[in-house]
Protein backbone atom coordinates (compact mmCIF):
# COMPACT_ATOMS: atom_id res chain seq x y z
CA UNK A 1 0.00 0.00 0.00
CA UNK A 2 1.20 3.52 -0.85
CA UNK A 3 -0.09 6.77 0.60
CA UNK A 4 0.73 10.11 -1.03
CA UNK A 5 0.71 12.64 1.80
CA UNK A 6 0.74 16.31 0.79
CA UNK A 7 2.33 18.47 3.50
CA UNK A 8 2.36 22.26 3.27
CA UNK A 9 3.99 22.81 6.66
CA UNK A 10 0.75 24.00 8.28
CA UNK A 11 -0.51 22.93 11.69
CA UNK A 12 -3.50 21.25 9.99
CA UNK A 13 -1.15 19.21 7.81
CA UNK A 14 0.92 18.19 10.84
CA UNK A 15 -2.22 17.00 12.65
CA UNK A 16 -3.41 15.20 9.50
CA UNK A 17 -0.05 13.43 9.20
CA UNK A 18 -0.25 12.19 12.79
CA UNK A 19 -3.82 10.95 12.21
CA UNK A 20 -2.82 9.28 8.94
CA UNK A 21 0.07 7.44 10.59
CA UNK A 22 -2.21 6.34 13.43
CA UNK A 23 -5.01 5.17 11.12
CA UNK A 24 -2.76 3.17 8.81
CA UNK A 25 -0.11 1.96 11.27
CA UNK A 26 -1.17 -1.69 11.03
CA UNK A 27 -0.95 -1.69 7.23
CA UNK A 28 2.56 -0.13 7.34
CA UNK A 29 2.19 1.56 3.96
CA UNK A 30 4.95 3.37 2.15
CA UNK A 31 4.44 7.09 2.76
CA UNK A 32 5.17 9.29 -0.22
CA UNK A 33 5.72 12.67 1.41
CA UNK A 34 5.22 15.61 -0.94
CA UNK A 35 6.03 19.26 -0.25
CA UNK A 36 5.61 21.88 -2.95
CA UNK A 37 7.46 25.18 -3.27
CA UNK A 38 5.93 27.63 -5.70
CA UNK A 39 8.33 29.05 -8.28
CA UNK A 40 9.74 32.59 -8.35
CA UNK A 41 7.18 35.22 -9.38
CA UNK A 42 9.54 36.57 -12.04
CA UNK A 43 13.17 36.40 -13.09
CA UNK A 44 14.41 39.26 -10.87
CA UNK A 45 17.37 38.58 -8.61
CA UNK A 46 15.28 39.47 -5.55
CA UNK A 47 12.54 36.96 -6.38
CA UNK A 48 15.13 34.33 -7.28
CA UNK A 49 16.79 34.79 -3.87
CA UNK A 50 13.42 34.48 -2.11
CA UNK A 51 12.65 31.33 -4.09
CA UNK A 52 16.03 29.77 -3.25
CA UNK A 53 15.47 30.52 0.46
CA UNK A 54 11.98 28.94 0.31
CA UNK A 55 13.37 25.94 -1.56
CA UNK A 56 16.11 25.43 1.03
CA UNK A 57 13.64 25.75 3.90
CA UNK A 58 11.28 23.35 2.12
CA UNK A 59 14.08 20.79 1.74
CA UNK A 60 14.99 21.08 5.44
CA UNK A 61 11.33 20.75 6.45
CA UNK A 62 10.87 17.74 4.18
CA UNK A 63 13.90 15.94 5.63
CA UNK A 64 12.82 16.62 9.25
CA UNK A 65 9.31 15.37 8.52
CA UNK A 66 10.62 12.27 6.70
CA UNK A 67 12.81 11.45 9.72
CA UNK A 68 9.75 11.79 11.98
CA UNK A 69 7.80 9.34 9.79
CA UNK A 70 10.72 6.88 9.66
CA UNK A 71 10.92 7.10 13.44
CA UNK A 72 7.31 5.89 13.57
CA UNK A 73 8.32 2.77 11.61
CA UNK A 74 7.21 3.70 8.08
CA UNK A 75 9.14 3.70 4.81
CA UNK A 76 9.26 7.15 3.21
CA UNK A 77 9.79 8.50 -0.28
CA UNK A 78 10.25 12.28 0.15
CA UNK A 79 9.62 14.62 -2.79
CA UNK A 80 10.19 18.37 -3.02
CA UNK A 81 8.34 19.69 -6.07
CA UNK A 82 8.41 23.17 -7.58
CA UNK A 83 5.38 24.78 -9.18
CA UNK A 84 1.63 25.07 -8.76
CA UNK A 85 0.72 22.81 -5.81
CA UNK A 86 -2.44 21.53 -7.53
CA UNK A 87 -0.53 20.44 -10.61
CA UNK A 88 2.43 19.06 -8.67
CA UNK A 89 0.16 16.91 -6.49
CA UNK A 90 -1.57 15.42 -9.52
CA UNK A 91 1.78 14.88 -11.26
CA UNK A 92 3.08 13.01 -8.18
CA UNK A 93 -0.12 10.95 -8.16
CA UNK A 94 0.38 10.03 -11.82
CA UNK A 95 4.05 9.12 -11.32
CA UNK A 96 3.84 7.31 -7.98
CA UNK A 97 0.41 5.67 -8.35
CA UNK A 98 -0.62 5.77 -4.67
CA UNK A 99 -3.60 3.85 -3.33
CA UNK A 100 -4.75 6.94 -1.47
CA UNK A 101 -3.88 10.62 -1.52
CA UNK A 102 -4.09 12.61 1.72
CA UNK A 103 -4.47 16.38 2.01
CA UNK A 104 -5.58 18.66 4.81
CA UNK A 105 -7.98 21.53 4.60
CA UNK A 106 -6.58 24.91 5.45
CA UNK A 107 -7.76 26.24 8.78
CA UNK A 108 -9.64 29.49 9.10
CA UNK A 109 -12.74 31.19 10.35
CA UNK A 110 -16.34 30.06 10.40
CA UNK A 111 -16.85 30.53 6.64
CA UNK A 112 -13.60 28.74 5.76
CA UNK A 113 -14.63 25.82 7.98
CA UNK A 114 -17.61 25.24 5.67
CA UNK A 115 -15.61 24.80 2.45
CA UNK A 116 -12.45 23.08 1.28
CA UNK A 117 -9.37 25.07 0.37
CA UNK A 118 -8.67 25.63 -3.31
CA UNK A 119 -5.91 23.00 -3.46
CA UNK A 120 -7.84 20.29 -1.63
CA UNK A 121 -11.00 21.01 -3.64
CA UNK A 122 -9.04 20.79 -6.90
CA UNK A 123 -7.40 17.51 -5.85
CA UNK A 124 -10.75 15.98 -4.86
CA UNK A 125 -12.18 16.85 -8.29
CA UNK A 126 -9.20 15.72 -10.40
CA UNK A 127 -7.36 12.88 -8.63
CA UNK A 128 -7.66 9.40 -10.09
CA UNK A 129 -7.19 7.60 -6.76
CA UNK A 130 -9.10 7.84 -3.48
CA UNK A 131 -8.62 11.14 -1.64
CA UNK A 132 -8.78 11.60 2.11
CA UNK A 133 -9.23 15.20 3.26
CA UNK A 134 -8.59 15.95 6.92
CA UNK A 135 -10.42 18.81 8.56
CA UNK A 136 -7.83 18.82 11.33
Amino acid sequence: MKILFCHDGSENARKALDKTLELFKLAKPEIILLTVVEGAADASMENEAIFEKQRSEGQDFLMRTAKHIIGKGFDVDAILATGDPRKMILEAETNKKPDILVVSKRGGGILEDMVLGSVSAYVVRHAKCAVLVFHA
